[in-house]
């Protein structure tokens, strides 16, 4: 029998940390800072204190606790870890209303948080006294001490997961008292739960060895458990304590208490435990790194209570089991590494000579090459001669599955790795006792497919489930779908049929490693067979294996580089919207986003002069407006100008058409690299950009039909350091640079990339120059112009803060094999109050796809286990597939990519580093998502956010209207350096000179002086 599939579960989209409500064990307090105003309050105040929550709203915490102990609490805010203190003492006096002359001390423990939105929250548990020690159960510091010391004693002599996870469970028993204690497991890949350990009072059931769905945990309680290490529940039967008003009085949203220790749980959930006849629970998160591992789940059979300290010792127990799983893993990472690395060594140096005899090496190191990746077999399929190895399908049988993976695949991944062959190729099922499981590993050269499978045979075993199998979906009578738990948990055994062992991610590594040496043995096959060809044949092949080795290692470095700078950047810009960071933090974000964006910027030459000389650069061809890139060229580096005191004019001729035809990215490229240089090697005087334009006349036969091209010209002039003759002959040369260039940032590669944009577009980029007086760049290039309604008016970004309120909930899937980069979008997205998810793998995505149906997916191209291009053909295979907006995401630099990511079923497609507004900009345009922004400049008429305040220069001539005795006055004042008679000499400049008078306050303000005196000089 197999486990049939679930449907979505609804409760999987129930905000559950926005319940509003608390367990009734405690009290919860929202307080304003910095005066600790009570915000809202949970209604049990009353039960406890003797006051009405309305009575307290509105009021300082003073109403609550004394003064000394307010300003105790004042002071624990302002802490950057709030945990550090957590619990504090608190005493209030309880006046009795129905005696009033009597009244009695009330201690409590004090917890304070903050959640998400940076709320401040106090939580109140009372100390446990002797009416309730029967359901308590707490330790001294020095008790749990001891506990603790004992377990760390005991974990040297430990060997083996079985026995650390049985010493946990036992120490977490001893701790805390509860009837019954287990350790969970989740299994990555299908979320199933398995009880690894356990230990319990004598009379009780055992559950070690059960399975249990991953169904009864659904996703937003698997998120709630991997951001809080402790969950407790010491009565289940208890009766939700509303929050007082239900929606934070500020925000207008409801609280979120994720954080929150007393946040009643799901009623699904309640019901789950009920049905288990459970009444009191504790479960304590373990963590691999971010990822929820498993669960320590603790049952008691009556209420139980246990007080702060002790949960705290707990929650040591978890994160001190994450951290040594963590250890355990790396470990027996590092020994199978070491065992993988030996063997690849020795397939290398044994690699030599024609393809042949590369078959024979894999042959003749059978063994080794299945300890890779603990196979059973292997087929080697290398210029269509195939070699079988170890325990494999029939030759027959092997081509076929081949041939049945290549109609399946025209561009076969890199990897392809399934423990359940049968499933999706059903002539497997006669070959389940060698091939159950399959990994291949593809290699396409010249258009000829290479490959080696190996082989994994059927794993038979028993499953034991904790309850049958059955749909968690109920249908009520009005035919609403509700989240209905399981009521059966007795054993149900499931026979696994026609699957293999998994295939493990460090496995997966040593395959694509092995896929790479192959690949490298091949192409010096290859080499030898050239050397034996005609000079021409030999020449020809050797550029393409050049050209394809330079592909992959463009393909390669793109994604190594760009994954980490798109993690420094994003994070830099996402901590940058912190608004409580300190000045010095701020700059030093600066510095770090700089240099990022400069070492970008060296990537992105290097690879656009490799796709140059490998011809795989084309036009990318749009309407555009002209006018508005000009300007939005010179704004930007207007204020670098300005910083150095130089002068940066833009003028455009009247003749030059302002919409156009043509690859506006790459002339946006050719001048910002050439202005850029101008400002760069220019110390003093100006930077002139002039933009002229020469039409491009048809054919006069059909001039009534083609439309007007035009010559552009754009000319940079500077009064810089100029061009020695030398370096005029080199400066168009990749990585070569002038002799004053040496000294400053670059790569050498700017001018030699804009050169060949613009040829591509018909033109060029020439230079003339005189050592010491200046350079003059001119570049040419043929664009088409077109009418002003085909061009769309592109938005400037602005900084999203949040979504505008009554949209609809949309989820968001983000799949990203990168730890850092996943945080990043998972946290960016979260920030503005998307529902998000999360897979590291395209197998991972499917499962989390089919139970949170999300709206839009970020999809990763490059992953192991499954790609994305295979994860979006299986989603878009299934009924709701076709509605989900799916968008790739890749390091990869070439359009092949974009195009292959299209093919694959993706919408769209981005690029890393990607920039914040690209993300929300995609979002918002396939799920027509509205934001609220910061506030930002207005945008001039050129649809450009910098104020244009760059005029034309004064000429001495234009002056003279000003009157002798003025030009005095402003020249002294000038000579004095003195700003204040200046702005004072400039507020009486008639309107009809208004623009001197701006000219002149550009001076001023910029503190160009020398410029003033020369202008006034009589």
């Amino acid at each position: 029998m197999s486990r049939p599939e679930l449907e979505p579960i609804e409760c999987d989209r129930e905000p559950i940390h926005l319940s509003g409500h608390i367990q009734p064990h405690g009290i919860l307090i929202v307080l304003q800072e910095p005066d600790l105003k009570i915000l809202q309050i949970s209604a049990n105040v009353d039960s406890y204190f003797g006051f009405t929550p309305e009575s307290l709203l509105g009021k300082n915490l003073s109403a609550l606790f004394s003064k000394t102990q307010t300003k105790r609490i004042f002071e624990y805010s302002q802490q950057e870890n709030l945990d550090v203190n957590n619990p504090f003492e608190l005493k209030v006096r309880i006046n009795h209303a129905e005696q009033k002359s009597t009244f009695h001390f009330q201690k409590f423990h004090g917890i304070l948080h903050r959640n998400k939105s940076n709320i401040l929250i106090l939580e109140l548990e009372p100390y446990v006294n002797a009416s309730r020690s029967h359901s308590s159960h707490s330790h001294k510091s020095i008790e749990i001490y001891h506990l603790l010391q004992g377990f760390m004693a005991r974990m040297r002599q430990i060997n083996t997961l079985a026995e650390f996870a049985q010493l946990l469970a036992a120490k977490v028993r001893e701790i805390n008292g509860f009837d019954r204690v287990m350790v969970y497991q989740f299994d990555p890949i299908t979320q199933v739960g398995i009880v690894i350990a356990e230990d319990k009072e004598p009379q009780l059931d055992s559950y070690l060895g059960l399975h249990y769905p991953a169904s009864d945990i659904p996703q937003k309680a698997r998120q709630i458990f991997a951001q809080n290490w402790v969950r407790f529940i010491p009565d289940v039967s208890y009766q939700n304590v509303p929050i007082i008003p239900s929606n934070h009085p500020i925000t207008g949203e409801p609280l979120d208490l994720t954080y929150a220790g007393l946040r009643s749980v799901a009623a699904g959930h309640i019901e789950y435990l009920e049905n288990m006849e459970v009444s009191g629970a504790m479960s304590i998160s373990i963590r691999n790194e971010h990822r929820l591992w498993g669960l320590i789940a603790c049952h008691n059979y009556t209420p139980k209570y246990i007080d702060y300290k002790t949960r705290k010792a707990c929650e040591f127990f978890g994160q001190f089991a994450s951290i040594e799983l963590l250890r355990q893993q790396e470990i027996e990472t590092t020994r199978y590494q070491v065992h993988v690395k030996s063997i690849q060594e020795e397939l290398c140096q044994a690699f030599s000579g024609e393809l042949g005899f590369v078959q024979q090496v894999l042959e003749h190191n059978r063994n080794k090459l299945l300890d890779l990746v603990c196979a059973q077999g292997a087929a080697i399929l290398l210029d269509d001669r195939l070699t079988l190895v170890g325990k494999t399908p029939s030759r027959h049988q092997v081509k076929a599955l081949i041939n049945w993976f290549i109609q399946q695949n025209p561009q076969p991944p890199e990897i392809f790795v399934t423990n359940a062959l049968p499933d999706i190729y059903p002539q497997a099922s006669q070959m389940i006792d060698s091939a159950s499981g399959i990994a291949i590993a593809s290699i396409v050269i010249k258009q000829k497919c290479h490959h080696i499978i190996w082989f994994r045979p059927e794993q038979f075993q028993t499953v034991n489930w904790a309850g049958a199998s059955r749909n968690p979906i109920s249908i009520t009578e009005n035919g609403e779908r509700r989240y209905t738990p399981r009521q059966s948990f007795k054993l149900w055994i499931e026979t696994v049929r026609y699957k293999s062992l998994p295939w493990q991610p460090l496995e997966i590594e040593a395959a694509l490693e092995m896929r790479r040496i192959l690949m490298q043995a091949i192409l010096d096959s290859a080499q030898l067979v050239l050397d034996r060809n005609a000079e021409l044949e030999k020449t020809v092949t050797e550029a393409e294996i050049a050209n394809r080795a330079k592909s992959e290692f463009i393909a390669k470095m793109s994604h190594e580089l760009r994954t980490p700078l798109t993690a420094i950047l994003g994070f830099t810009h996402l901590i940058s919207r912190d608004h409580s960071l300190v000045k010095t933090h701020k700059e030093h974000l600066d510095i770090i986003s700089r240099s990022g964006e400069h070492l970008l910027s060296l990537i992105n030459d290097v690879l656009e002069i490799s796709k140059i000389e490998s011809g795989q650069v084309d036009l990318t061809e749009s309407s555009f407006d002209l006018y508005r890139l000009l300007y939005s060229i010179r704004d930007m580096f207007a204020v670098k100008a300005s910083n150095k005191g130089i002068d940066l004019y833009l003028d455009i001729a009247p003749k030059v058409p302002q919409y156009v035809y043509g690859d506006a990215a790459k002339l946006r490229q050719i001048l910002l690299n050439i202005v850029g240089n101008a400002i760069k090697f220019t110390l003093a005087g100006y930077v002139l950009m002039q933009v002229s334009a020469e039409p491009i006349l048809p054919n006069l036969d059909d001039i009534a039909i083609n439309p007007q091209v035009w010559k552009l010209s754009f000319e940079v002039e500077d009064t810089g350091s100029g061009i020695s003759d030398d370096d005029l002959k080199i400066i168009f040369d990749t990585f070569k640079q002038t002799v004053q260039g040496r000294f400053l940032q670059g790569s050498g590669l700017g001018l030699s990339i804009s050169r060949q944009f613009a040829r591509l577009m018909a033109g060029d980029v020439t230079v003339r120059s005189k050592f010491g007086k200046g350079s003059i760049f001119l570049c040419q290039v043929q664009l088409v112009e077109v009418e002003a309604n085909v061009v769309t008016n592109l938005k400037e970004p602005q900084l999203v803060i949040s979504l505008k309120s009554g949209q609809p909930n949309y989820r968001i899937l983000i799949v990203e094999d990168v730890l850092e980069i996943r945080q990043l979008l998972v946290n960016l997205l979260e920030s503005i109050g998307l529902d998000v998810y999360a897979a590291e793998n395209g197998q991972e995505a499917i499962a989390i796809y089919q139970e949170c149906l999300p709206h839009l997916i970020w999809m990763d191209i490059c992953m192991p286990i499954m790609d994305g291009y295979e994860a979006t053909r299986q989603i878009r295979a299934m009924p709701a597939g076709q509605n989900t907006k799916i968008i790739a995401l890749t390091a990869s630099a070439f359009e092949a990519d974009r195009l292959a990511s299209l093919n694959a079923g993706c919408d769209d497609f981005v690029a890393k580093p990607f920039t914040e507004a690209t993300v929300f900009e995609k979002i918002a345009d396939f799920l027509g998502l509205e934001y609220i922004y910061a506030e930002t400049l207005p945008l001039n008429q050129y649809g450009t956010s910098q104020p244009s305040n760059l005029v034309k220069p004064l000429q001495k001539n234009e002056l003279e209207d000003l009157g002798e005795e003025f030009l005095k006055s402003l020249h002294q004042a000038a000579l004095l350096l003195d700003e204040e008679t200046l702005y004072e000499l400039i507020s009486h400049i008639p309107p009809d000179h208004k623009s001197i008078a701006q000219s002149i306050t550009m001076m001023v303000n910029n503190l160009q002086f020398e410029s003033i005196l020369e202008l006034t000089q009589t």
